[in-house]
């Protein structure tokens, strides 16, 4: 795109598509279910698209106009040199090529499936009565130490969140003053960490905690999440009214992210036939909730 691009929509302008394109292409489009690409003038794909019909689905493109449509839409139209296609038996087959292709060319305009090596596995290691937490974000799942235990991939947005939740209810109620702002700077900040430290504390109780951990990073249970709500509901009578706020909002943060990751994946190893506590990639993830979606 020229420089100009940025400033489409305070102009009248034609759709582009017909012209670069020719009507003859629109002419031969087939009727049937597929994918499209649409590609640069580098030959480069900025978009990928499904439909059960090709030819309606690309002809209705040539009626976006720059006064009505989208921003994205209309730069999309005029960043396009040539759109090729691929037909496929079904509207399944057509979603489930567009979810791989996608996740392979990482498309400009697409906003669906794309960076998927952004959704991280856990690294957990027991140092004492703590847990060394690590993330590794990547395609496939990382080389792991002895001493080390992989789980994953988990939400992107969410895993971090959680995790951090988690040191924070832990400190919370080990933690001995009224007032929330006498806690670590630091801890009160959800900062996009690569590493933190979990500390179950000495008890017999908190160290039952730390081993159901395990269980509740496997998707098995939130018994850990439950015990450490019953000691959390001793520690808030003591904190003040902005501490049990944020150890509510922690404590759903934790809530969500049992559900959303550990559970989900342990799910869909059981209906894969996989072993339960396996990692998965964020790539199987999309295409396992892709089939349980079209079955």
């Amino acid at each position: 795109m020229d420089q100009n691009s940025e400033q489409l929509l305070l102009f009248d302008l034609p759709n582009p598509l017909a012209k670069t394109l020719g009507h003859s292409f629109f002419l031969s489009l087939p009727e049937t279910p597929g994918v499209y690409h649409f590609r640069d003038s580098k030959e480069r794909i900025i978009y990928i698209g499904k439909s059960r019909n090709l030819k309606q689905r690309l002809n209705s493109y040539r009626s976006i106009k720059a006064e009505k449509a989208d921003k994205r839409l209309v730069r999309l139209v005029n960043a396009t040199n040539t759109i090729t296609h691929e037909t496929c038996s079904s509207g399944k087959a057509a979603l489930r090529l567009e979810n791989k292709l996608i996740r392979e060319h990482n498309p400009r305009y697409n906003r669906a499936q794309v960076y998927p090596h952004k959704n991280p596995y856990v690294i957990c290691r027991y140092v004492g009565n703590r847990f060394a937490i690590r993330r590794h974000s990547g395609q496939k799942a990382p080389e792991i130490k002895n001493d080390e235990m992989l789980f994953g991939s988990f939400p992107a947005g969410l895993t971090p969140r959680a995790l951090r939740a988690w040191q924070r209810l832990l400190l919370i109620v080990q933690f001995r003053s009224k007032d929330g702002f006498e806690l670590p700077d630091n801890l009160m900040e959800n900062q996009y960490y690569k590493q933190l430290t979990l500390s179950f504390g000495r008890s017999r109780f908190n160290h039952w905690i730390q081993k159901q951990f395990l269980s509740y990073l496997e998707g098995r249970h939130r018994l850990a999440l439950w015990a450490l709500s019953c000691s959390l509901l001793v520690s808030l009578f003591r904190v003040d009214r902005s501490l049990r706020k944020l150890c509510w909002k922690d404590w759903k943060y934790t809530y969500r992210f049992f559900a959303a990751g550990p559970r989900r994946n342990r799910k869909l190893n059981k209906s894969r036939g996989n072993l339960p506590n396996n990692p998965i990639s964020q790539a199987d993830v999309s295409d396992w909730l892709l089939d349980r979606r079209l079955s």
